[in-house]
């Protein structure tokens, strides 16, 4: 066997899955959830100086569809190497990457864009001759052979090819000790039947490989706790250990894993909290920011044509429910047509009642870790904006027997019942309550801002509830955040319930900022970096001191917010609306914001054609309480409807309607909106 240098320090490495352009969870290779967009994440990564990264591209095609105009971060191409460039610029940390290499040619360009490792897994089966051609090329340091292993239920392992989809009749030592012959530089050994399933690795695969052969193994596959990656190492004898799925369900995941494995004895690199490269907060152009403004104001301004081209691919809707493909949460189809989002709904109502105890006894075990021992603190805080979820949140703390601090963010915009109810709950509840409103003048400055940067006039609202609490909880020193359900999981199926996903900075930056932090706003219509330091999120530092999670009660219960309604409405004499709402047929939801059901609503059906309506509609069917045929002739009735508080929005900001529309109709998506005899159009696939 040919030698070949070896790293002395075990290596924790994360996998991001690429597909289409979008980072996804996988589950056994077939299931796939969408998680976001690869720029943020890999940043994050970065901050945690990461050992290295590995990315998997398991695109069907080679188009990366990446549009989404209101977001922040863009991208110059849907080219996966003008993809690459730009994660690599975004990378303080070796970056593999792999995915339909076909040719020598093909490592060649994604060396040049960036990549410092290629990983070949089919083409290596088909054609063994690439290995040797790339090692010679370019040298075994740069190409890694990644083998996915099915086991049987004789117990024999077989390795599969393209994307776990063929048998190859090859066992994993002998494919392993072959690849190396031929010029491989690392192994990288995946199970099939583990992925995304939260057992630990393929320990017995693992030492069979090991042992087989003198390069580097990196394990992957099955990772479901921080004590899975030592286990790989100690008892499986890989060099390195990889995982996909954990790495996005909890803050400053690889910094804990790490910390995990030293304490177990492996001899990593240190975990640092904090980068010499990359800061925490993006760093914006603000050059480039203004002409971004600039341009969307002229846009505005332009007339619009009479027509524009038809979409060549419609947006498809679930089989199931009325989720589009198109939406502002990140949705994904199975090969029936029915959306992730119905799929994680099945799991959770087949989950059995005797799980979910199992469930509630990790809650409560989990509140006597983290309440405060001798009373000097709060025992947790939750986010409440003093809806019907709030009210359960609650509830259900106190019922266990805890006393939480709530907190709310008061974004100026509450409808007097949903005022009322956020007033009766400290008396309620017996608890204390902070309350923190920004000036109105910001705050109308914010909403302008908003509109004009992001097509969503309620930036100020997500990332307000999304950063207050943690920042209090790490200002008092409670390390315990407690939300409700999480929304893209419950709307999307973003994640399964097997991860018991917590709350998360680039999350909140991502899905609920688009991208934009605080600082993108200041120098704006004269706003200050004093005026946004409430919108500013605490530090990896203060969060790792404190040791600050922020868990979802959804993971832990049976949620469900139709039988939460009755529940607060008896116990609590919580209001609903008495005044229906003019774009979805619920009265129970958003009081709080009299905008989140309305102008802000209808700005998503603007950008995505479709509304709030659809939401409930779906989240109904999947619940059983109506038909699909039902919920279409509901969306049909109200996601269009343009909504009577525009009046109030716009007066409060100091906007005329005309102007709010042609502001909106810029970040009309393409893949949706045509233009028909000067009127807007779109397809459905009901129609």
């Amino acid at each position: 066997m040919s030698e070949h240098p070896i790293n002395p320090l075990p290596r924790l490495i994360p996998t991001l899955l690429l597909k289409d352009g979008l980072i996804v969870r996988a589950t056994q290779f077939r299931t796939h959830q969408i998680i976001g967009a690869p720029l943020l994440t890999v940043r994050r990564l970065s901050q945690w100086n990461v050992d290295e990264l590995i990315i998997l591209n398991i695109s069907e095609g080679e188009e990366q569809d990446l549009r989404r105009d209101d977001l922040q971060y863009r991208y110059d191409s849907s080219n996966v190497t003008a993809l690459l460039r730009q994660i690599a610029q975004n990378s303080s940390m070796p970056v593999s990457f792999g995915g339909r290499i076909r040719s020598v040619e093909d490592v060649r360009e994604l060396l040049e864009s960036g990549a410092d490792k290629c990983v070949i897994n089919t083409q290596a089966l088909v054609t063994p001759e690439i290995i040797t051609a790339v090692a010679k090329r370019f040298g075994s340091q740069c190409l890694i052979v990644a083998i996915d292993v099915k086991e049987h239920a004789d117990g024999r392992r077989e390795v599969f090819s393209h994307k776990g989809t063929q048998p190859t009749g090859k066992d994993p030592v002998a494919w392993a000790q072959e690849a190396e012959r031929l010029g491989a530089g690392e192994i990288f050994l995946n199970s099939i039947d583990r992925d995304g399933m939260s057992t630990g690795y393929d320990l017995e695969t693992i030492r069979a490989v090991t042992a087989a052969v003198s390069i580097p193994v990196i394990a992957c596959g099955g990772v479901g706790a921080y004590e899975d990656f030592a286990r790989g190492i100690l008892e499986g004898g890989a060099h390195a250990v990889s995982a996909a799925n954990i790495f996005h369900y909890k803050e400053l995941s690889y910094i804990h894993a790490k910390n995990a494995c030293i304490a177990k004895g492996v001899g990593m690199r240190a975990a640092s909290v904090g980068s010499r490269w990359t800061t925490q907060e993006p760093v914006y152009d603000l050059a480039e920011r203004d002409a971004r403004i600039a341009k969307r104001l002229e846009q505005a301004a332009t007339p619009l044509p009479a027509a524009t081209p038809r979409p060549a691919k419609a947006v498809r809707w679930c089989s199931n429910c009325v989720y589009p493909s198109i939406s502002a949460t990140p949705s994904a189809y199975d090969e029936n047509g029915v959306c992730m989002g119905c799929r994680a709904s099945v799991v959770r109502t087949a989950t059995p009642q005797e799980a979910w105890v199992e469930r509630g006894k990790l809650l409560k075990d989990l509140l006597h870790e983290y309440r405060s021992k001798d009373g000097s603190r709060p025992d947790c805080i939750i986010p409440v904006s003093g809806g019907k979820d709030s009210y359960f949140q609650a509830h259900v703390v106190r019922e266990m027997g805890f006393k939480p601090l709530l907190v709310t963010y008061n974004g100026n915009n509450y409808l007097d019942v949903g005022w009322r109810n956020l007033m009766r709950m400290r008396e309620a509840f017996k608890v204390d309550h902070i309350i923190y409103g920004p000036d109105v003048d910001l705050l109308k400055k914010l909403n302008r801002l908003g509109l004009i940067i992001m097509g969503d006039m309620n930036w100020h609202c997500h990332v307000g509830i999304m950063t207050m609490p943690m920042k209090i909880a790490t200002q008092l020193g409670i390390p315990l955040v407690i939300w409700g359900e999480h929304g893209y999981a419950d709307l999307c199926g973003q994640f399964s319930a097997s991860d018991f996903v917590e709350f998360t900075y680039r999350t909140r930056l991502e899905h609920f900022a688009r991208g934009y932090e605080w600082n993108y706003f200041v120098g704006l219509d004269g706003i200050t970096a004093q005026d946004m330091q409430m919108y500013r999120y605490p530090s990896d530092q203060q969060i790792y001191d404190v040791g600050l999670r922020g868990i979802y009660l959804a993971n832990y219960l049976s949620w469900d917010a139709n039988d939460h309604i009755d529940l607060v409405r008896k116990k609590y004499g919580f209001e609903i609306s008495e005044t229906p709402f003019d774009r979805t047929y619920r009265t129970m939801s958003n009081l709080d914001d009299m905008h989140e059901n309305g102008l802000h609503d209808y700005l998503k059906y603007v950008k995505f054609g479709y509304g709030r309506c659809s939401d409930h509609a779906s989240k109904d069917i999947r619940a059983g309480l109506m038909t699909r045929e039902r919920g279409v002739e509901l969306v049909r009735h109200y996601d269009h409807v343009k909504p009577s508080d525009i009046a109030r929005w716009t007066s409060y900001v100091g906007m005329s309607e005309d102007e709010f529309d042609r502001i909106a109709d810029t970040y009309r998506d393409k893949r949706v909106w045509y233009r028909q005899d000067g009127a807007w159009k779109k397809d459905c696939m009901w129609d």
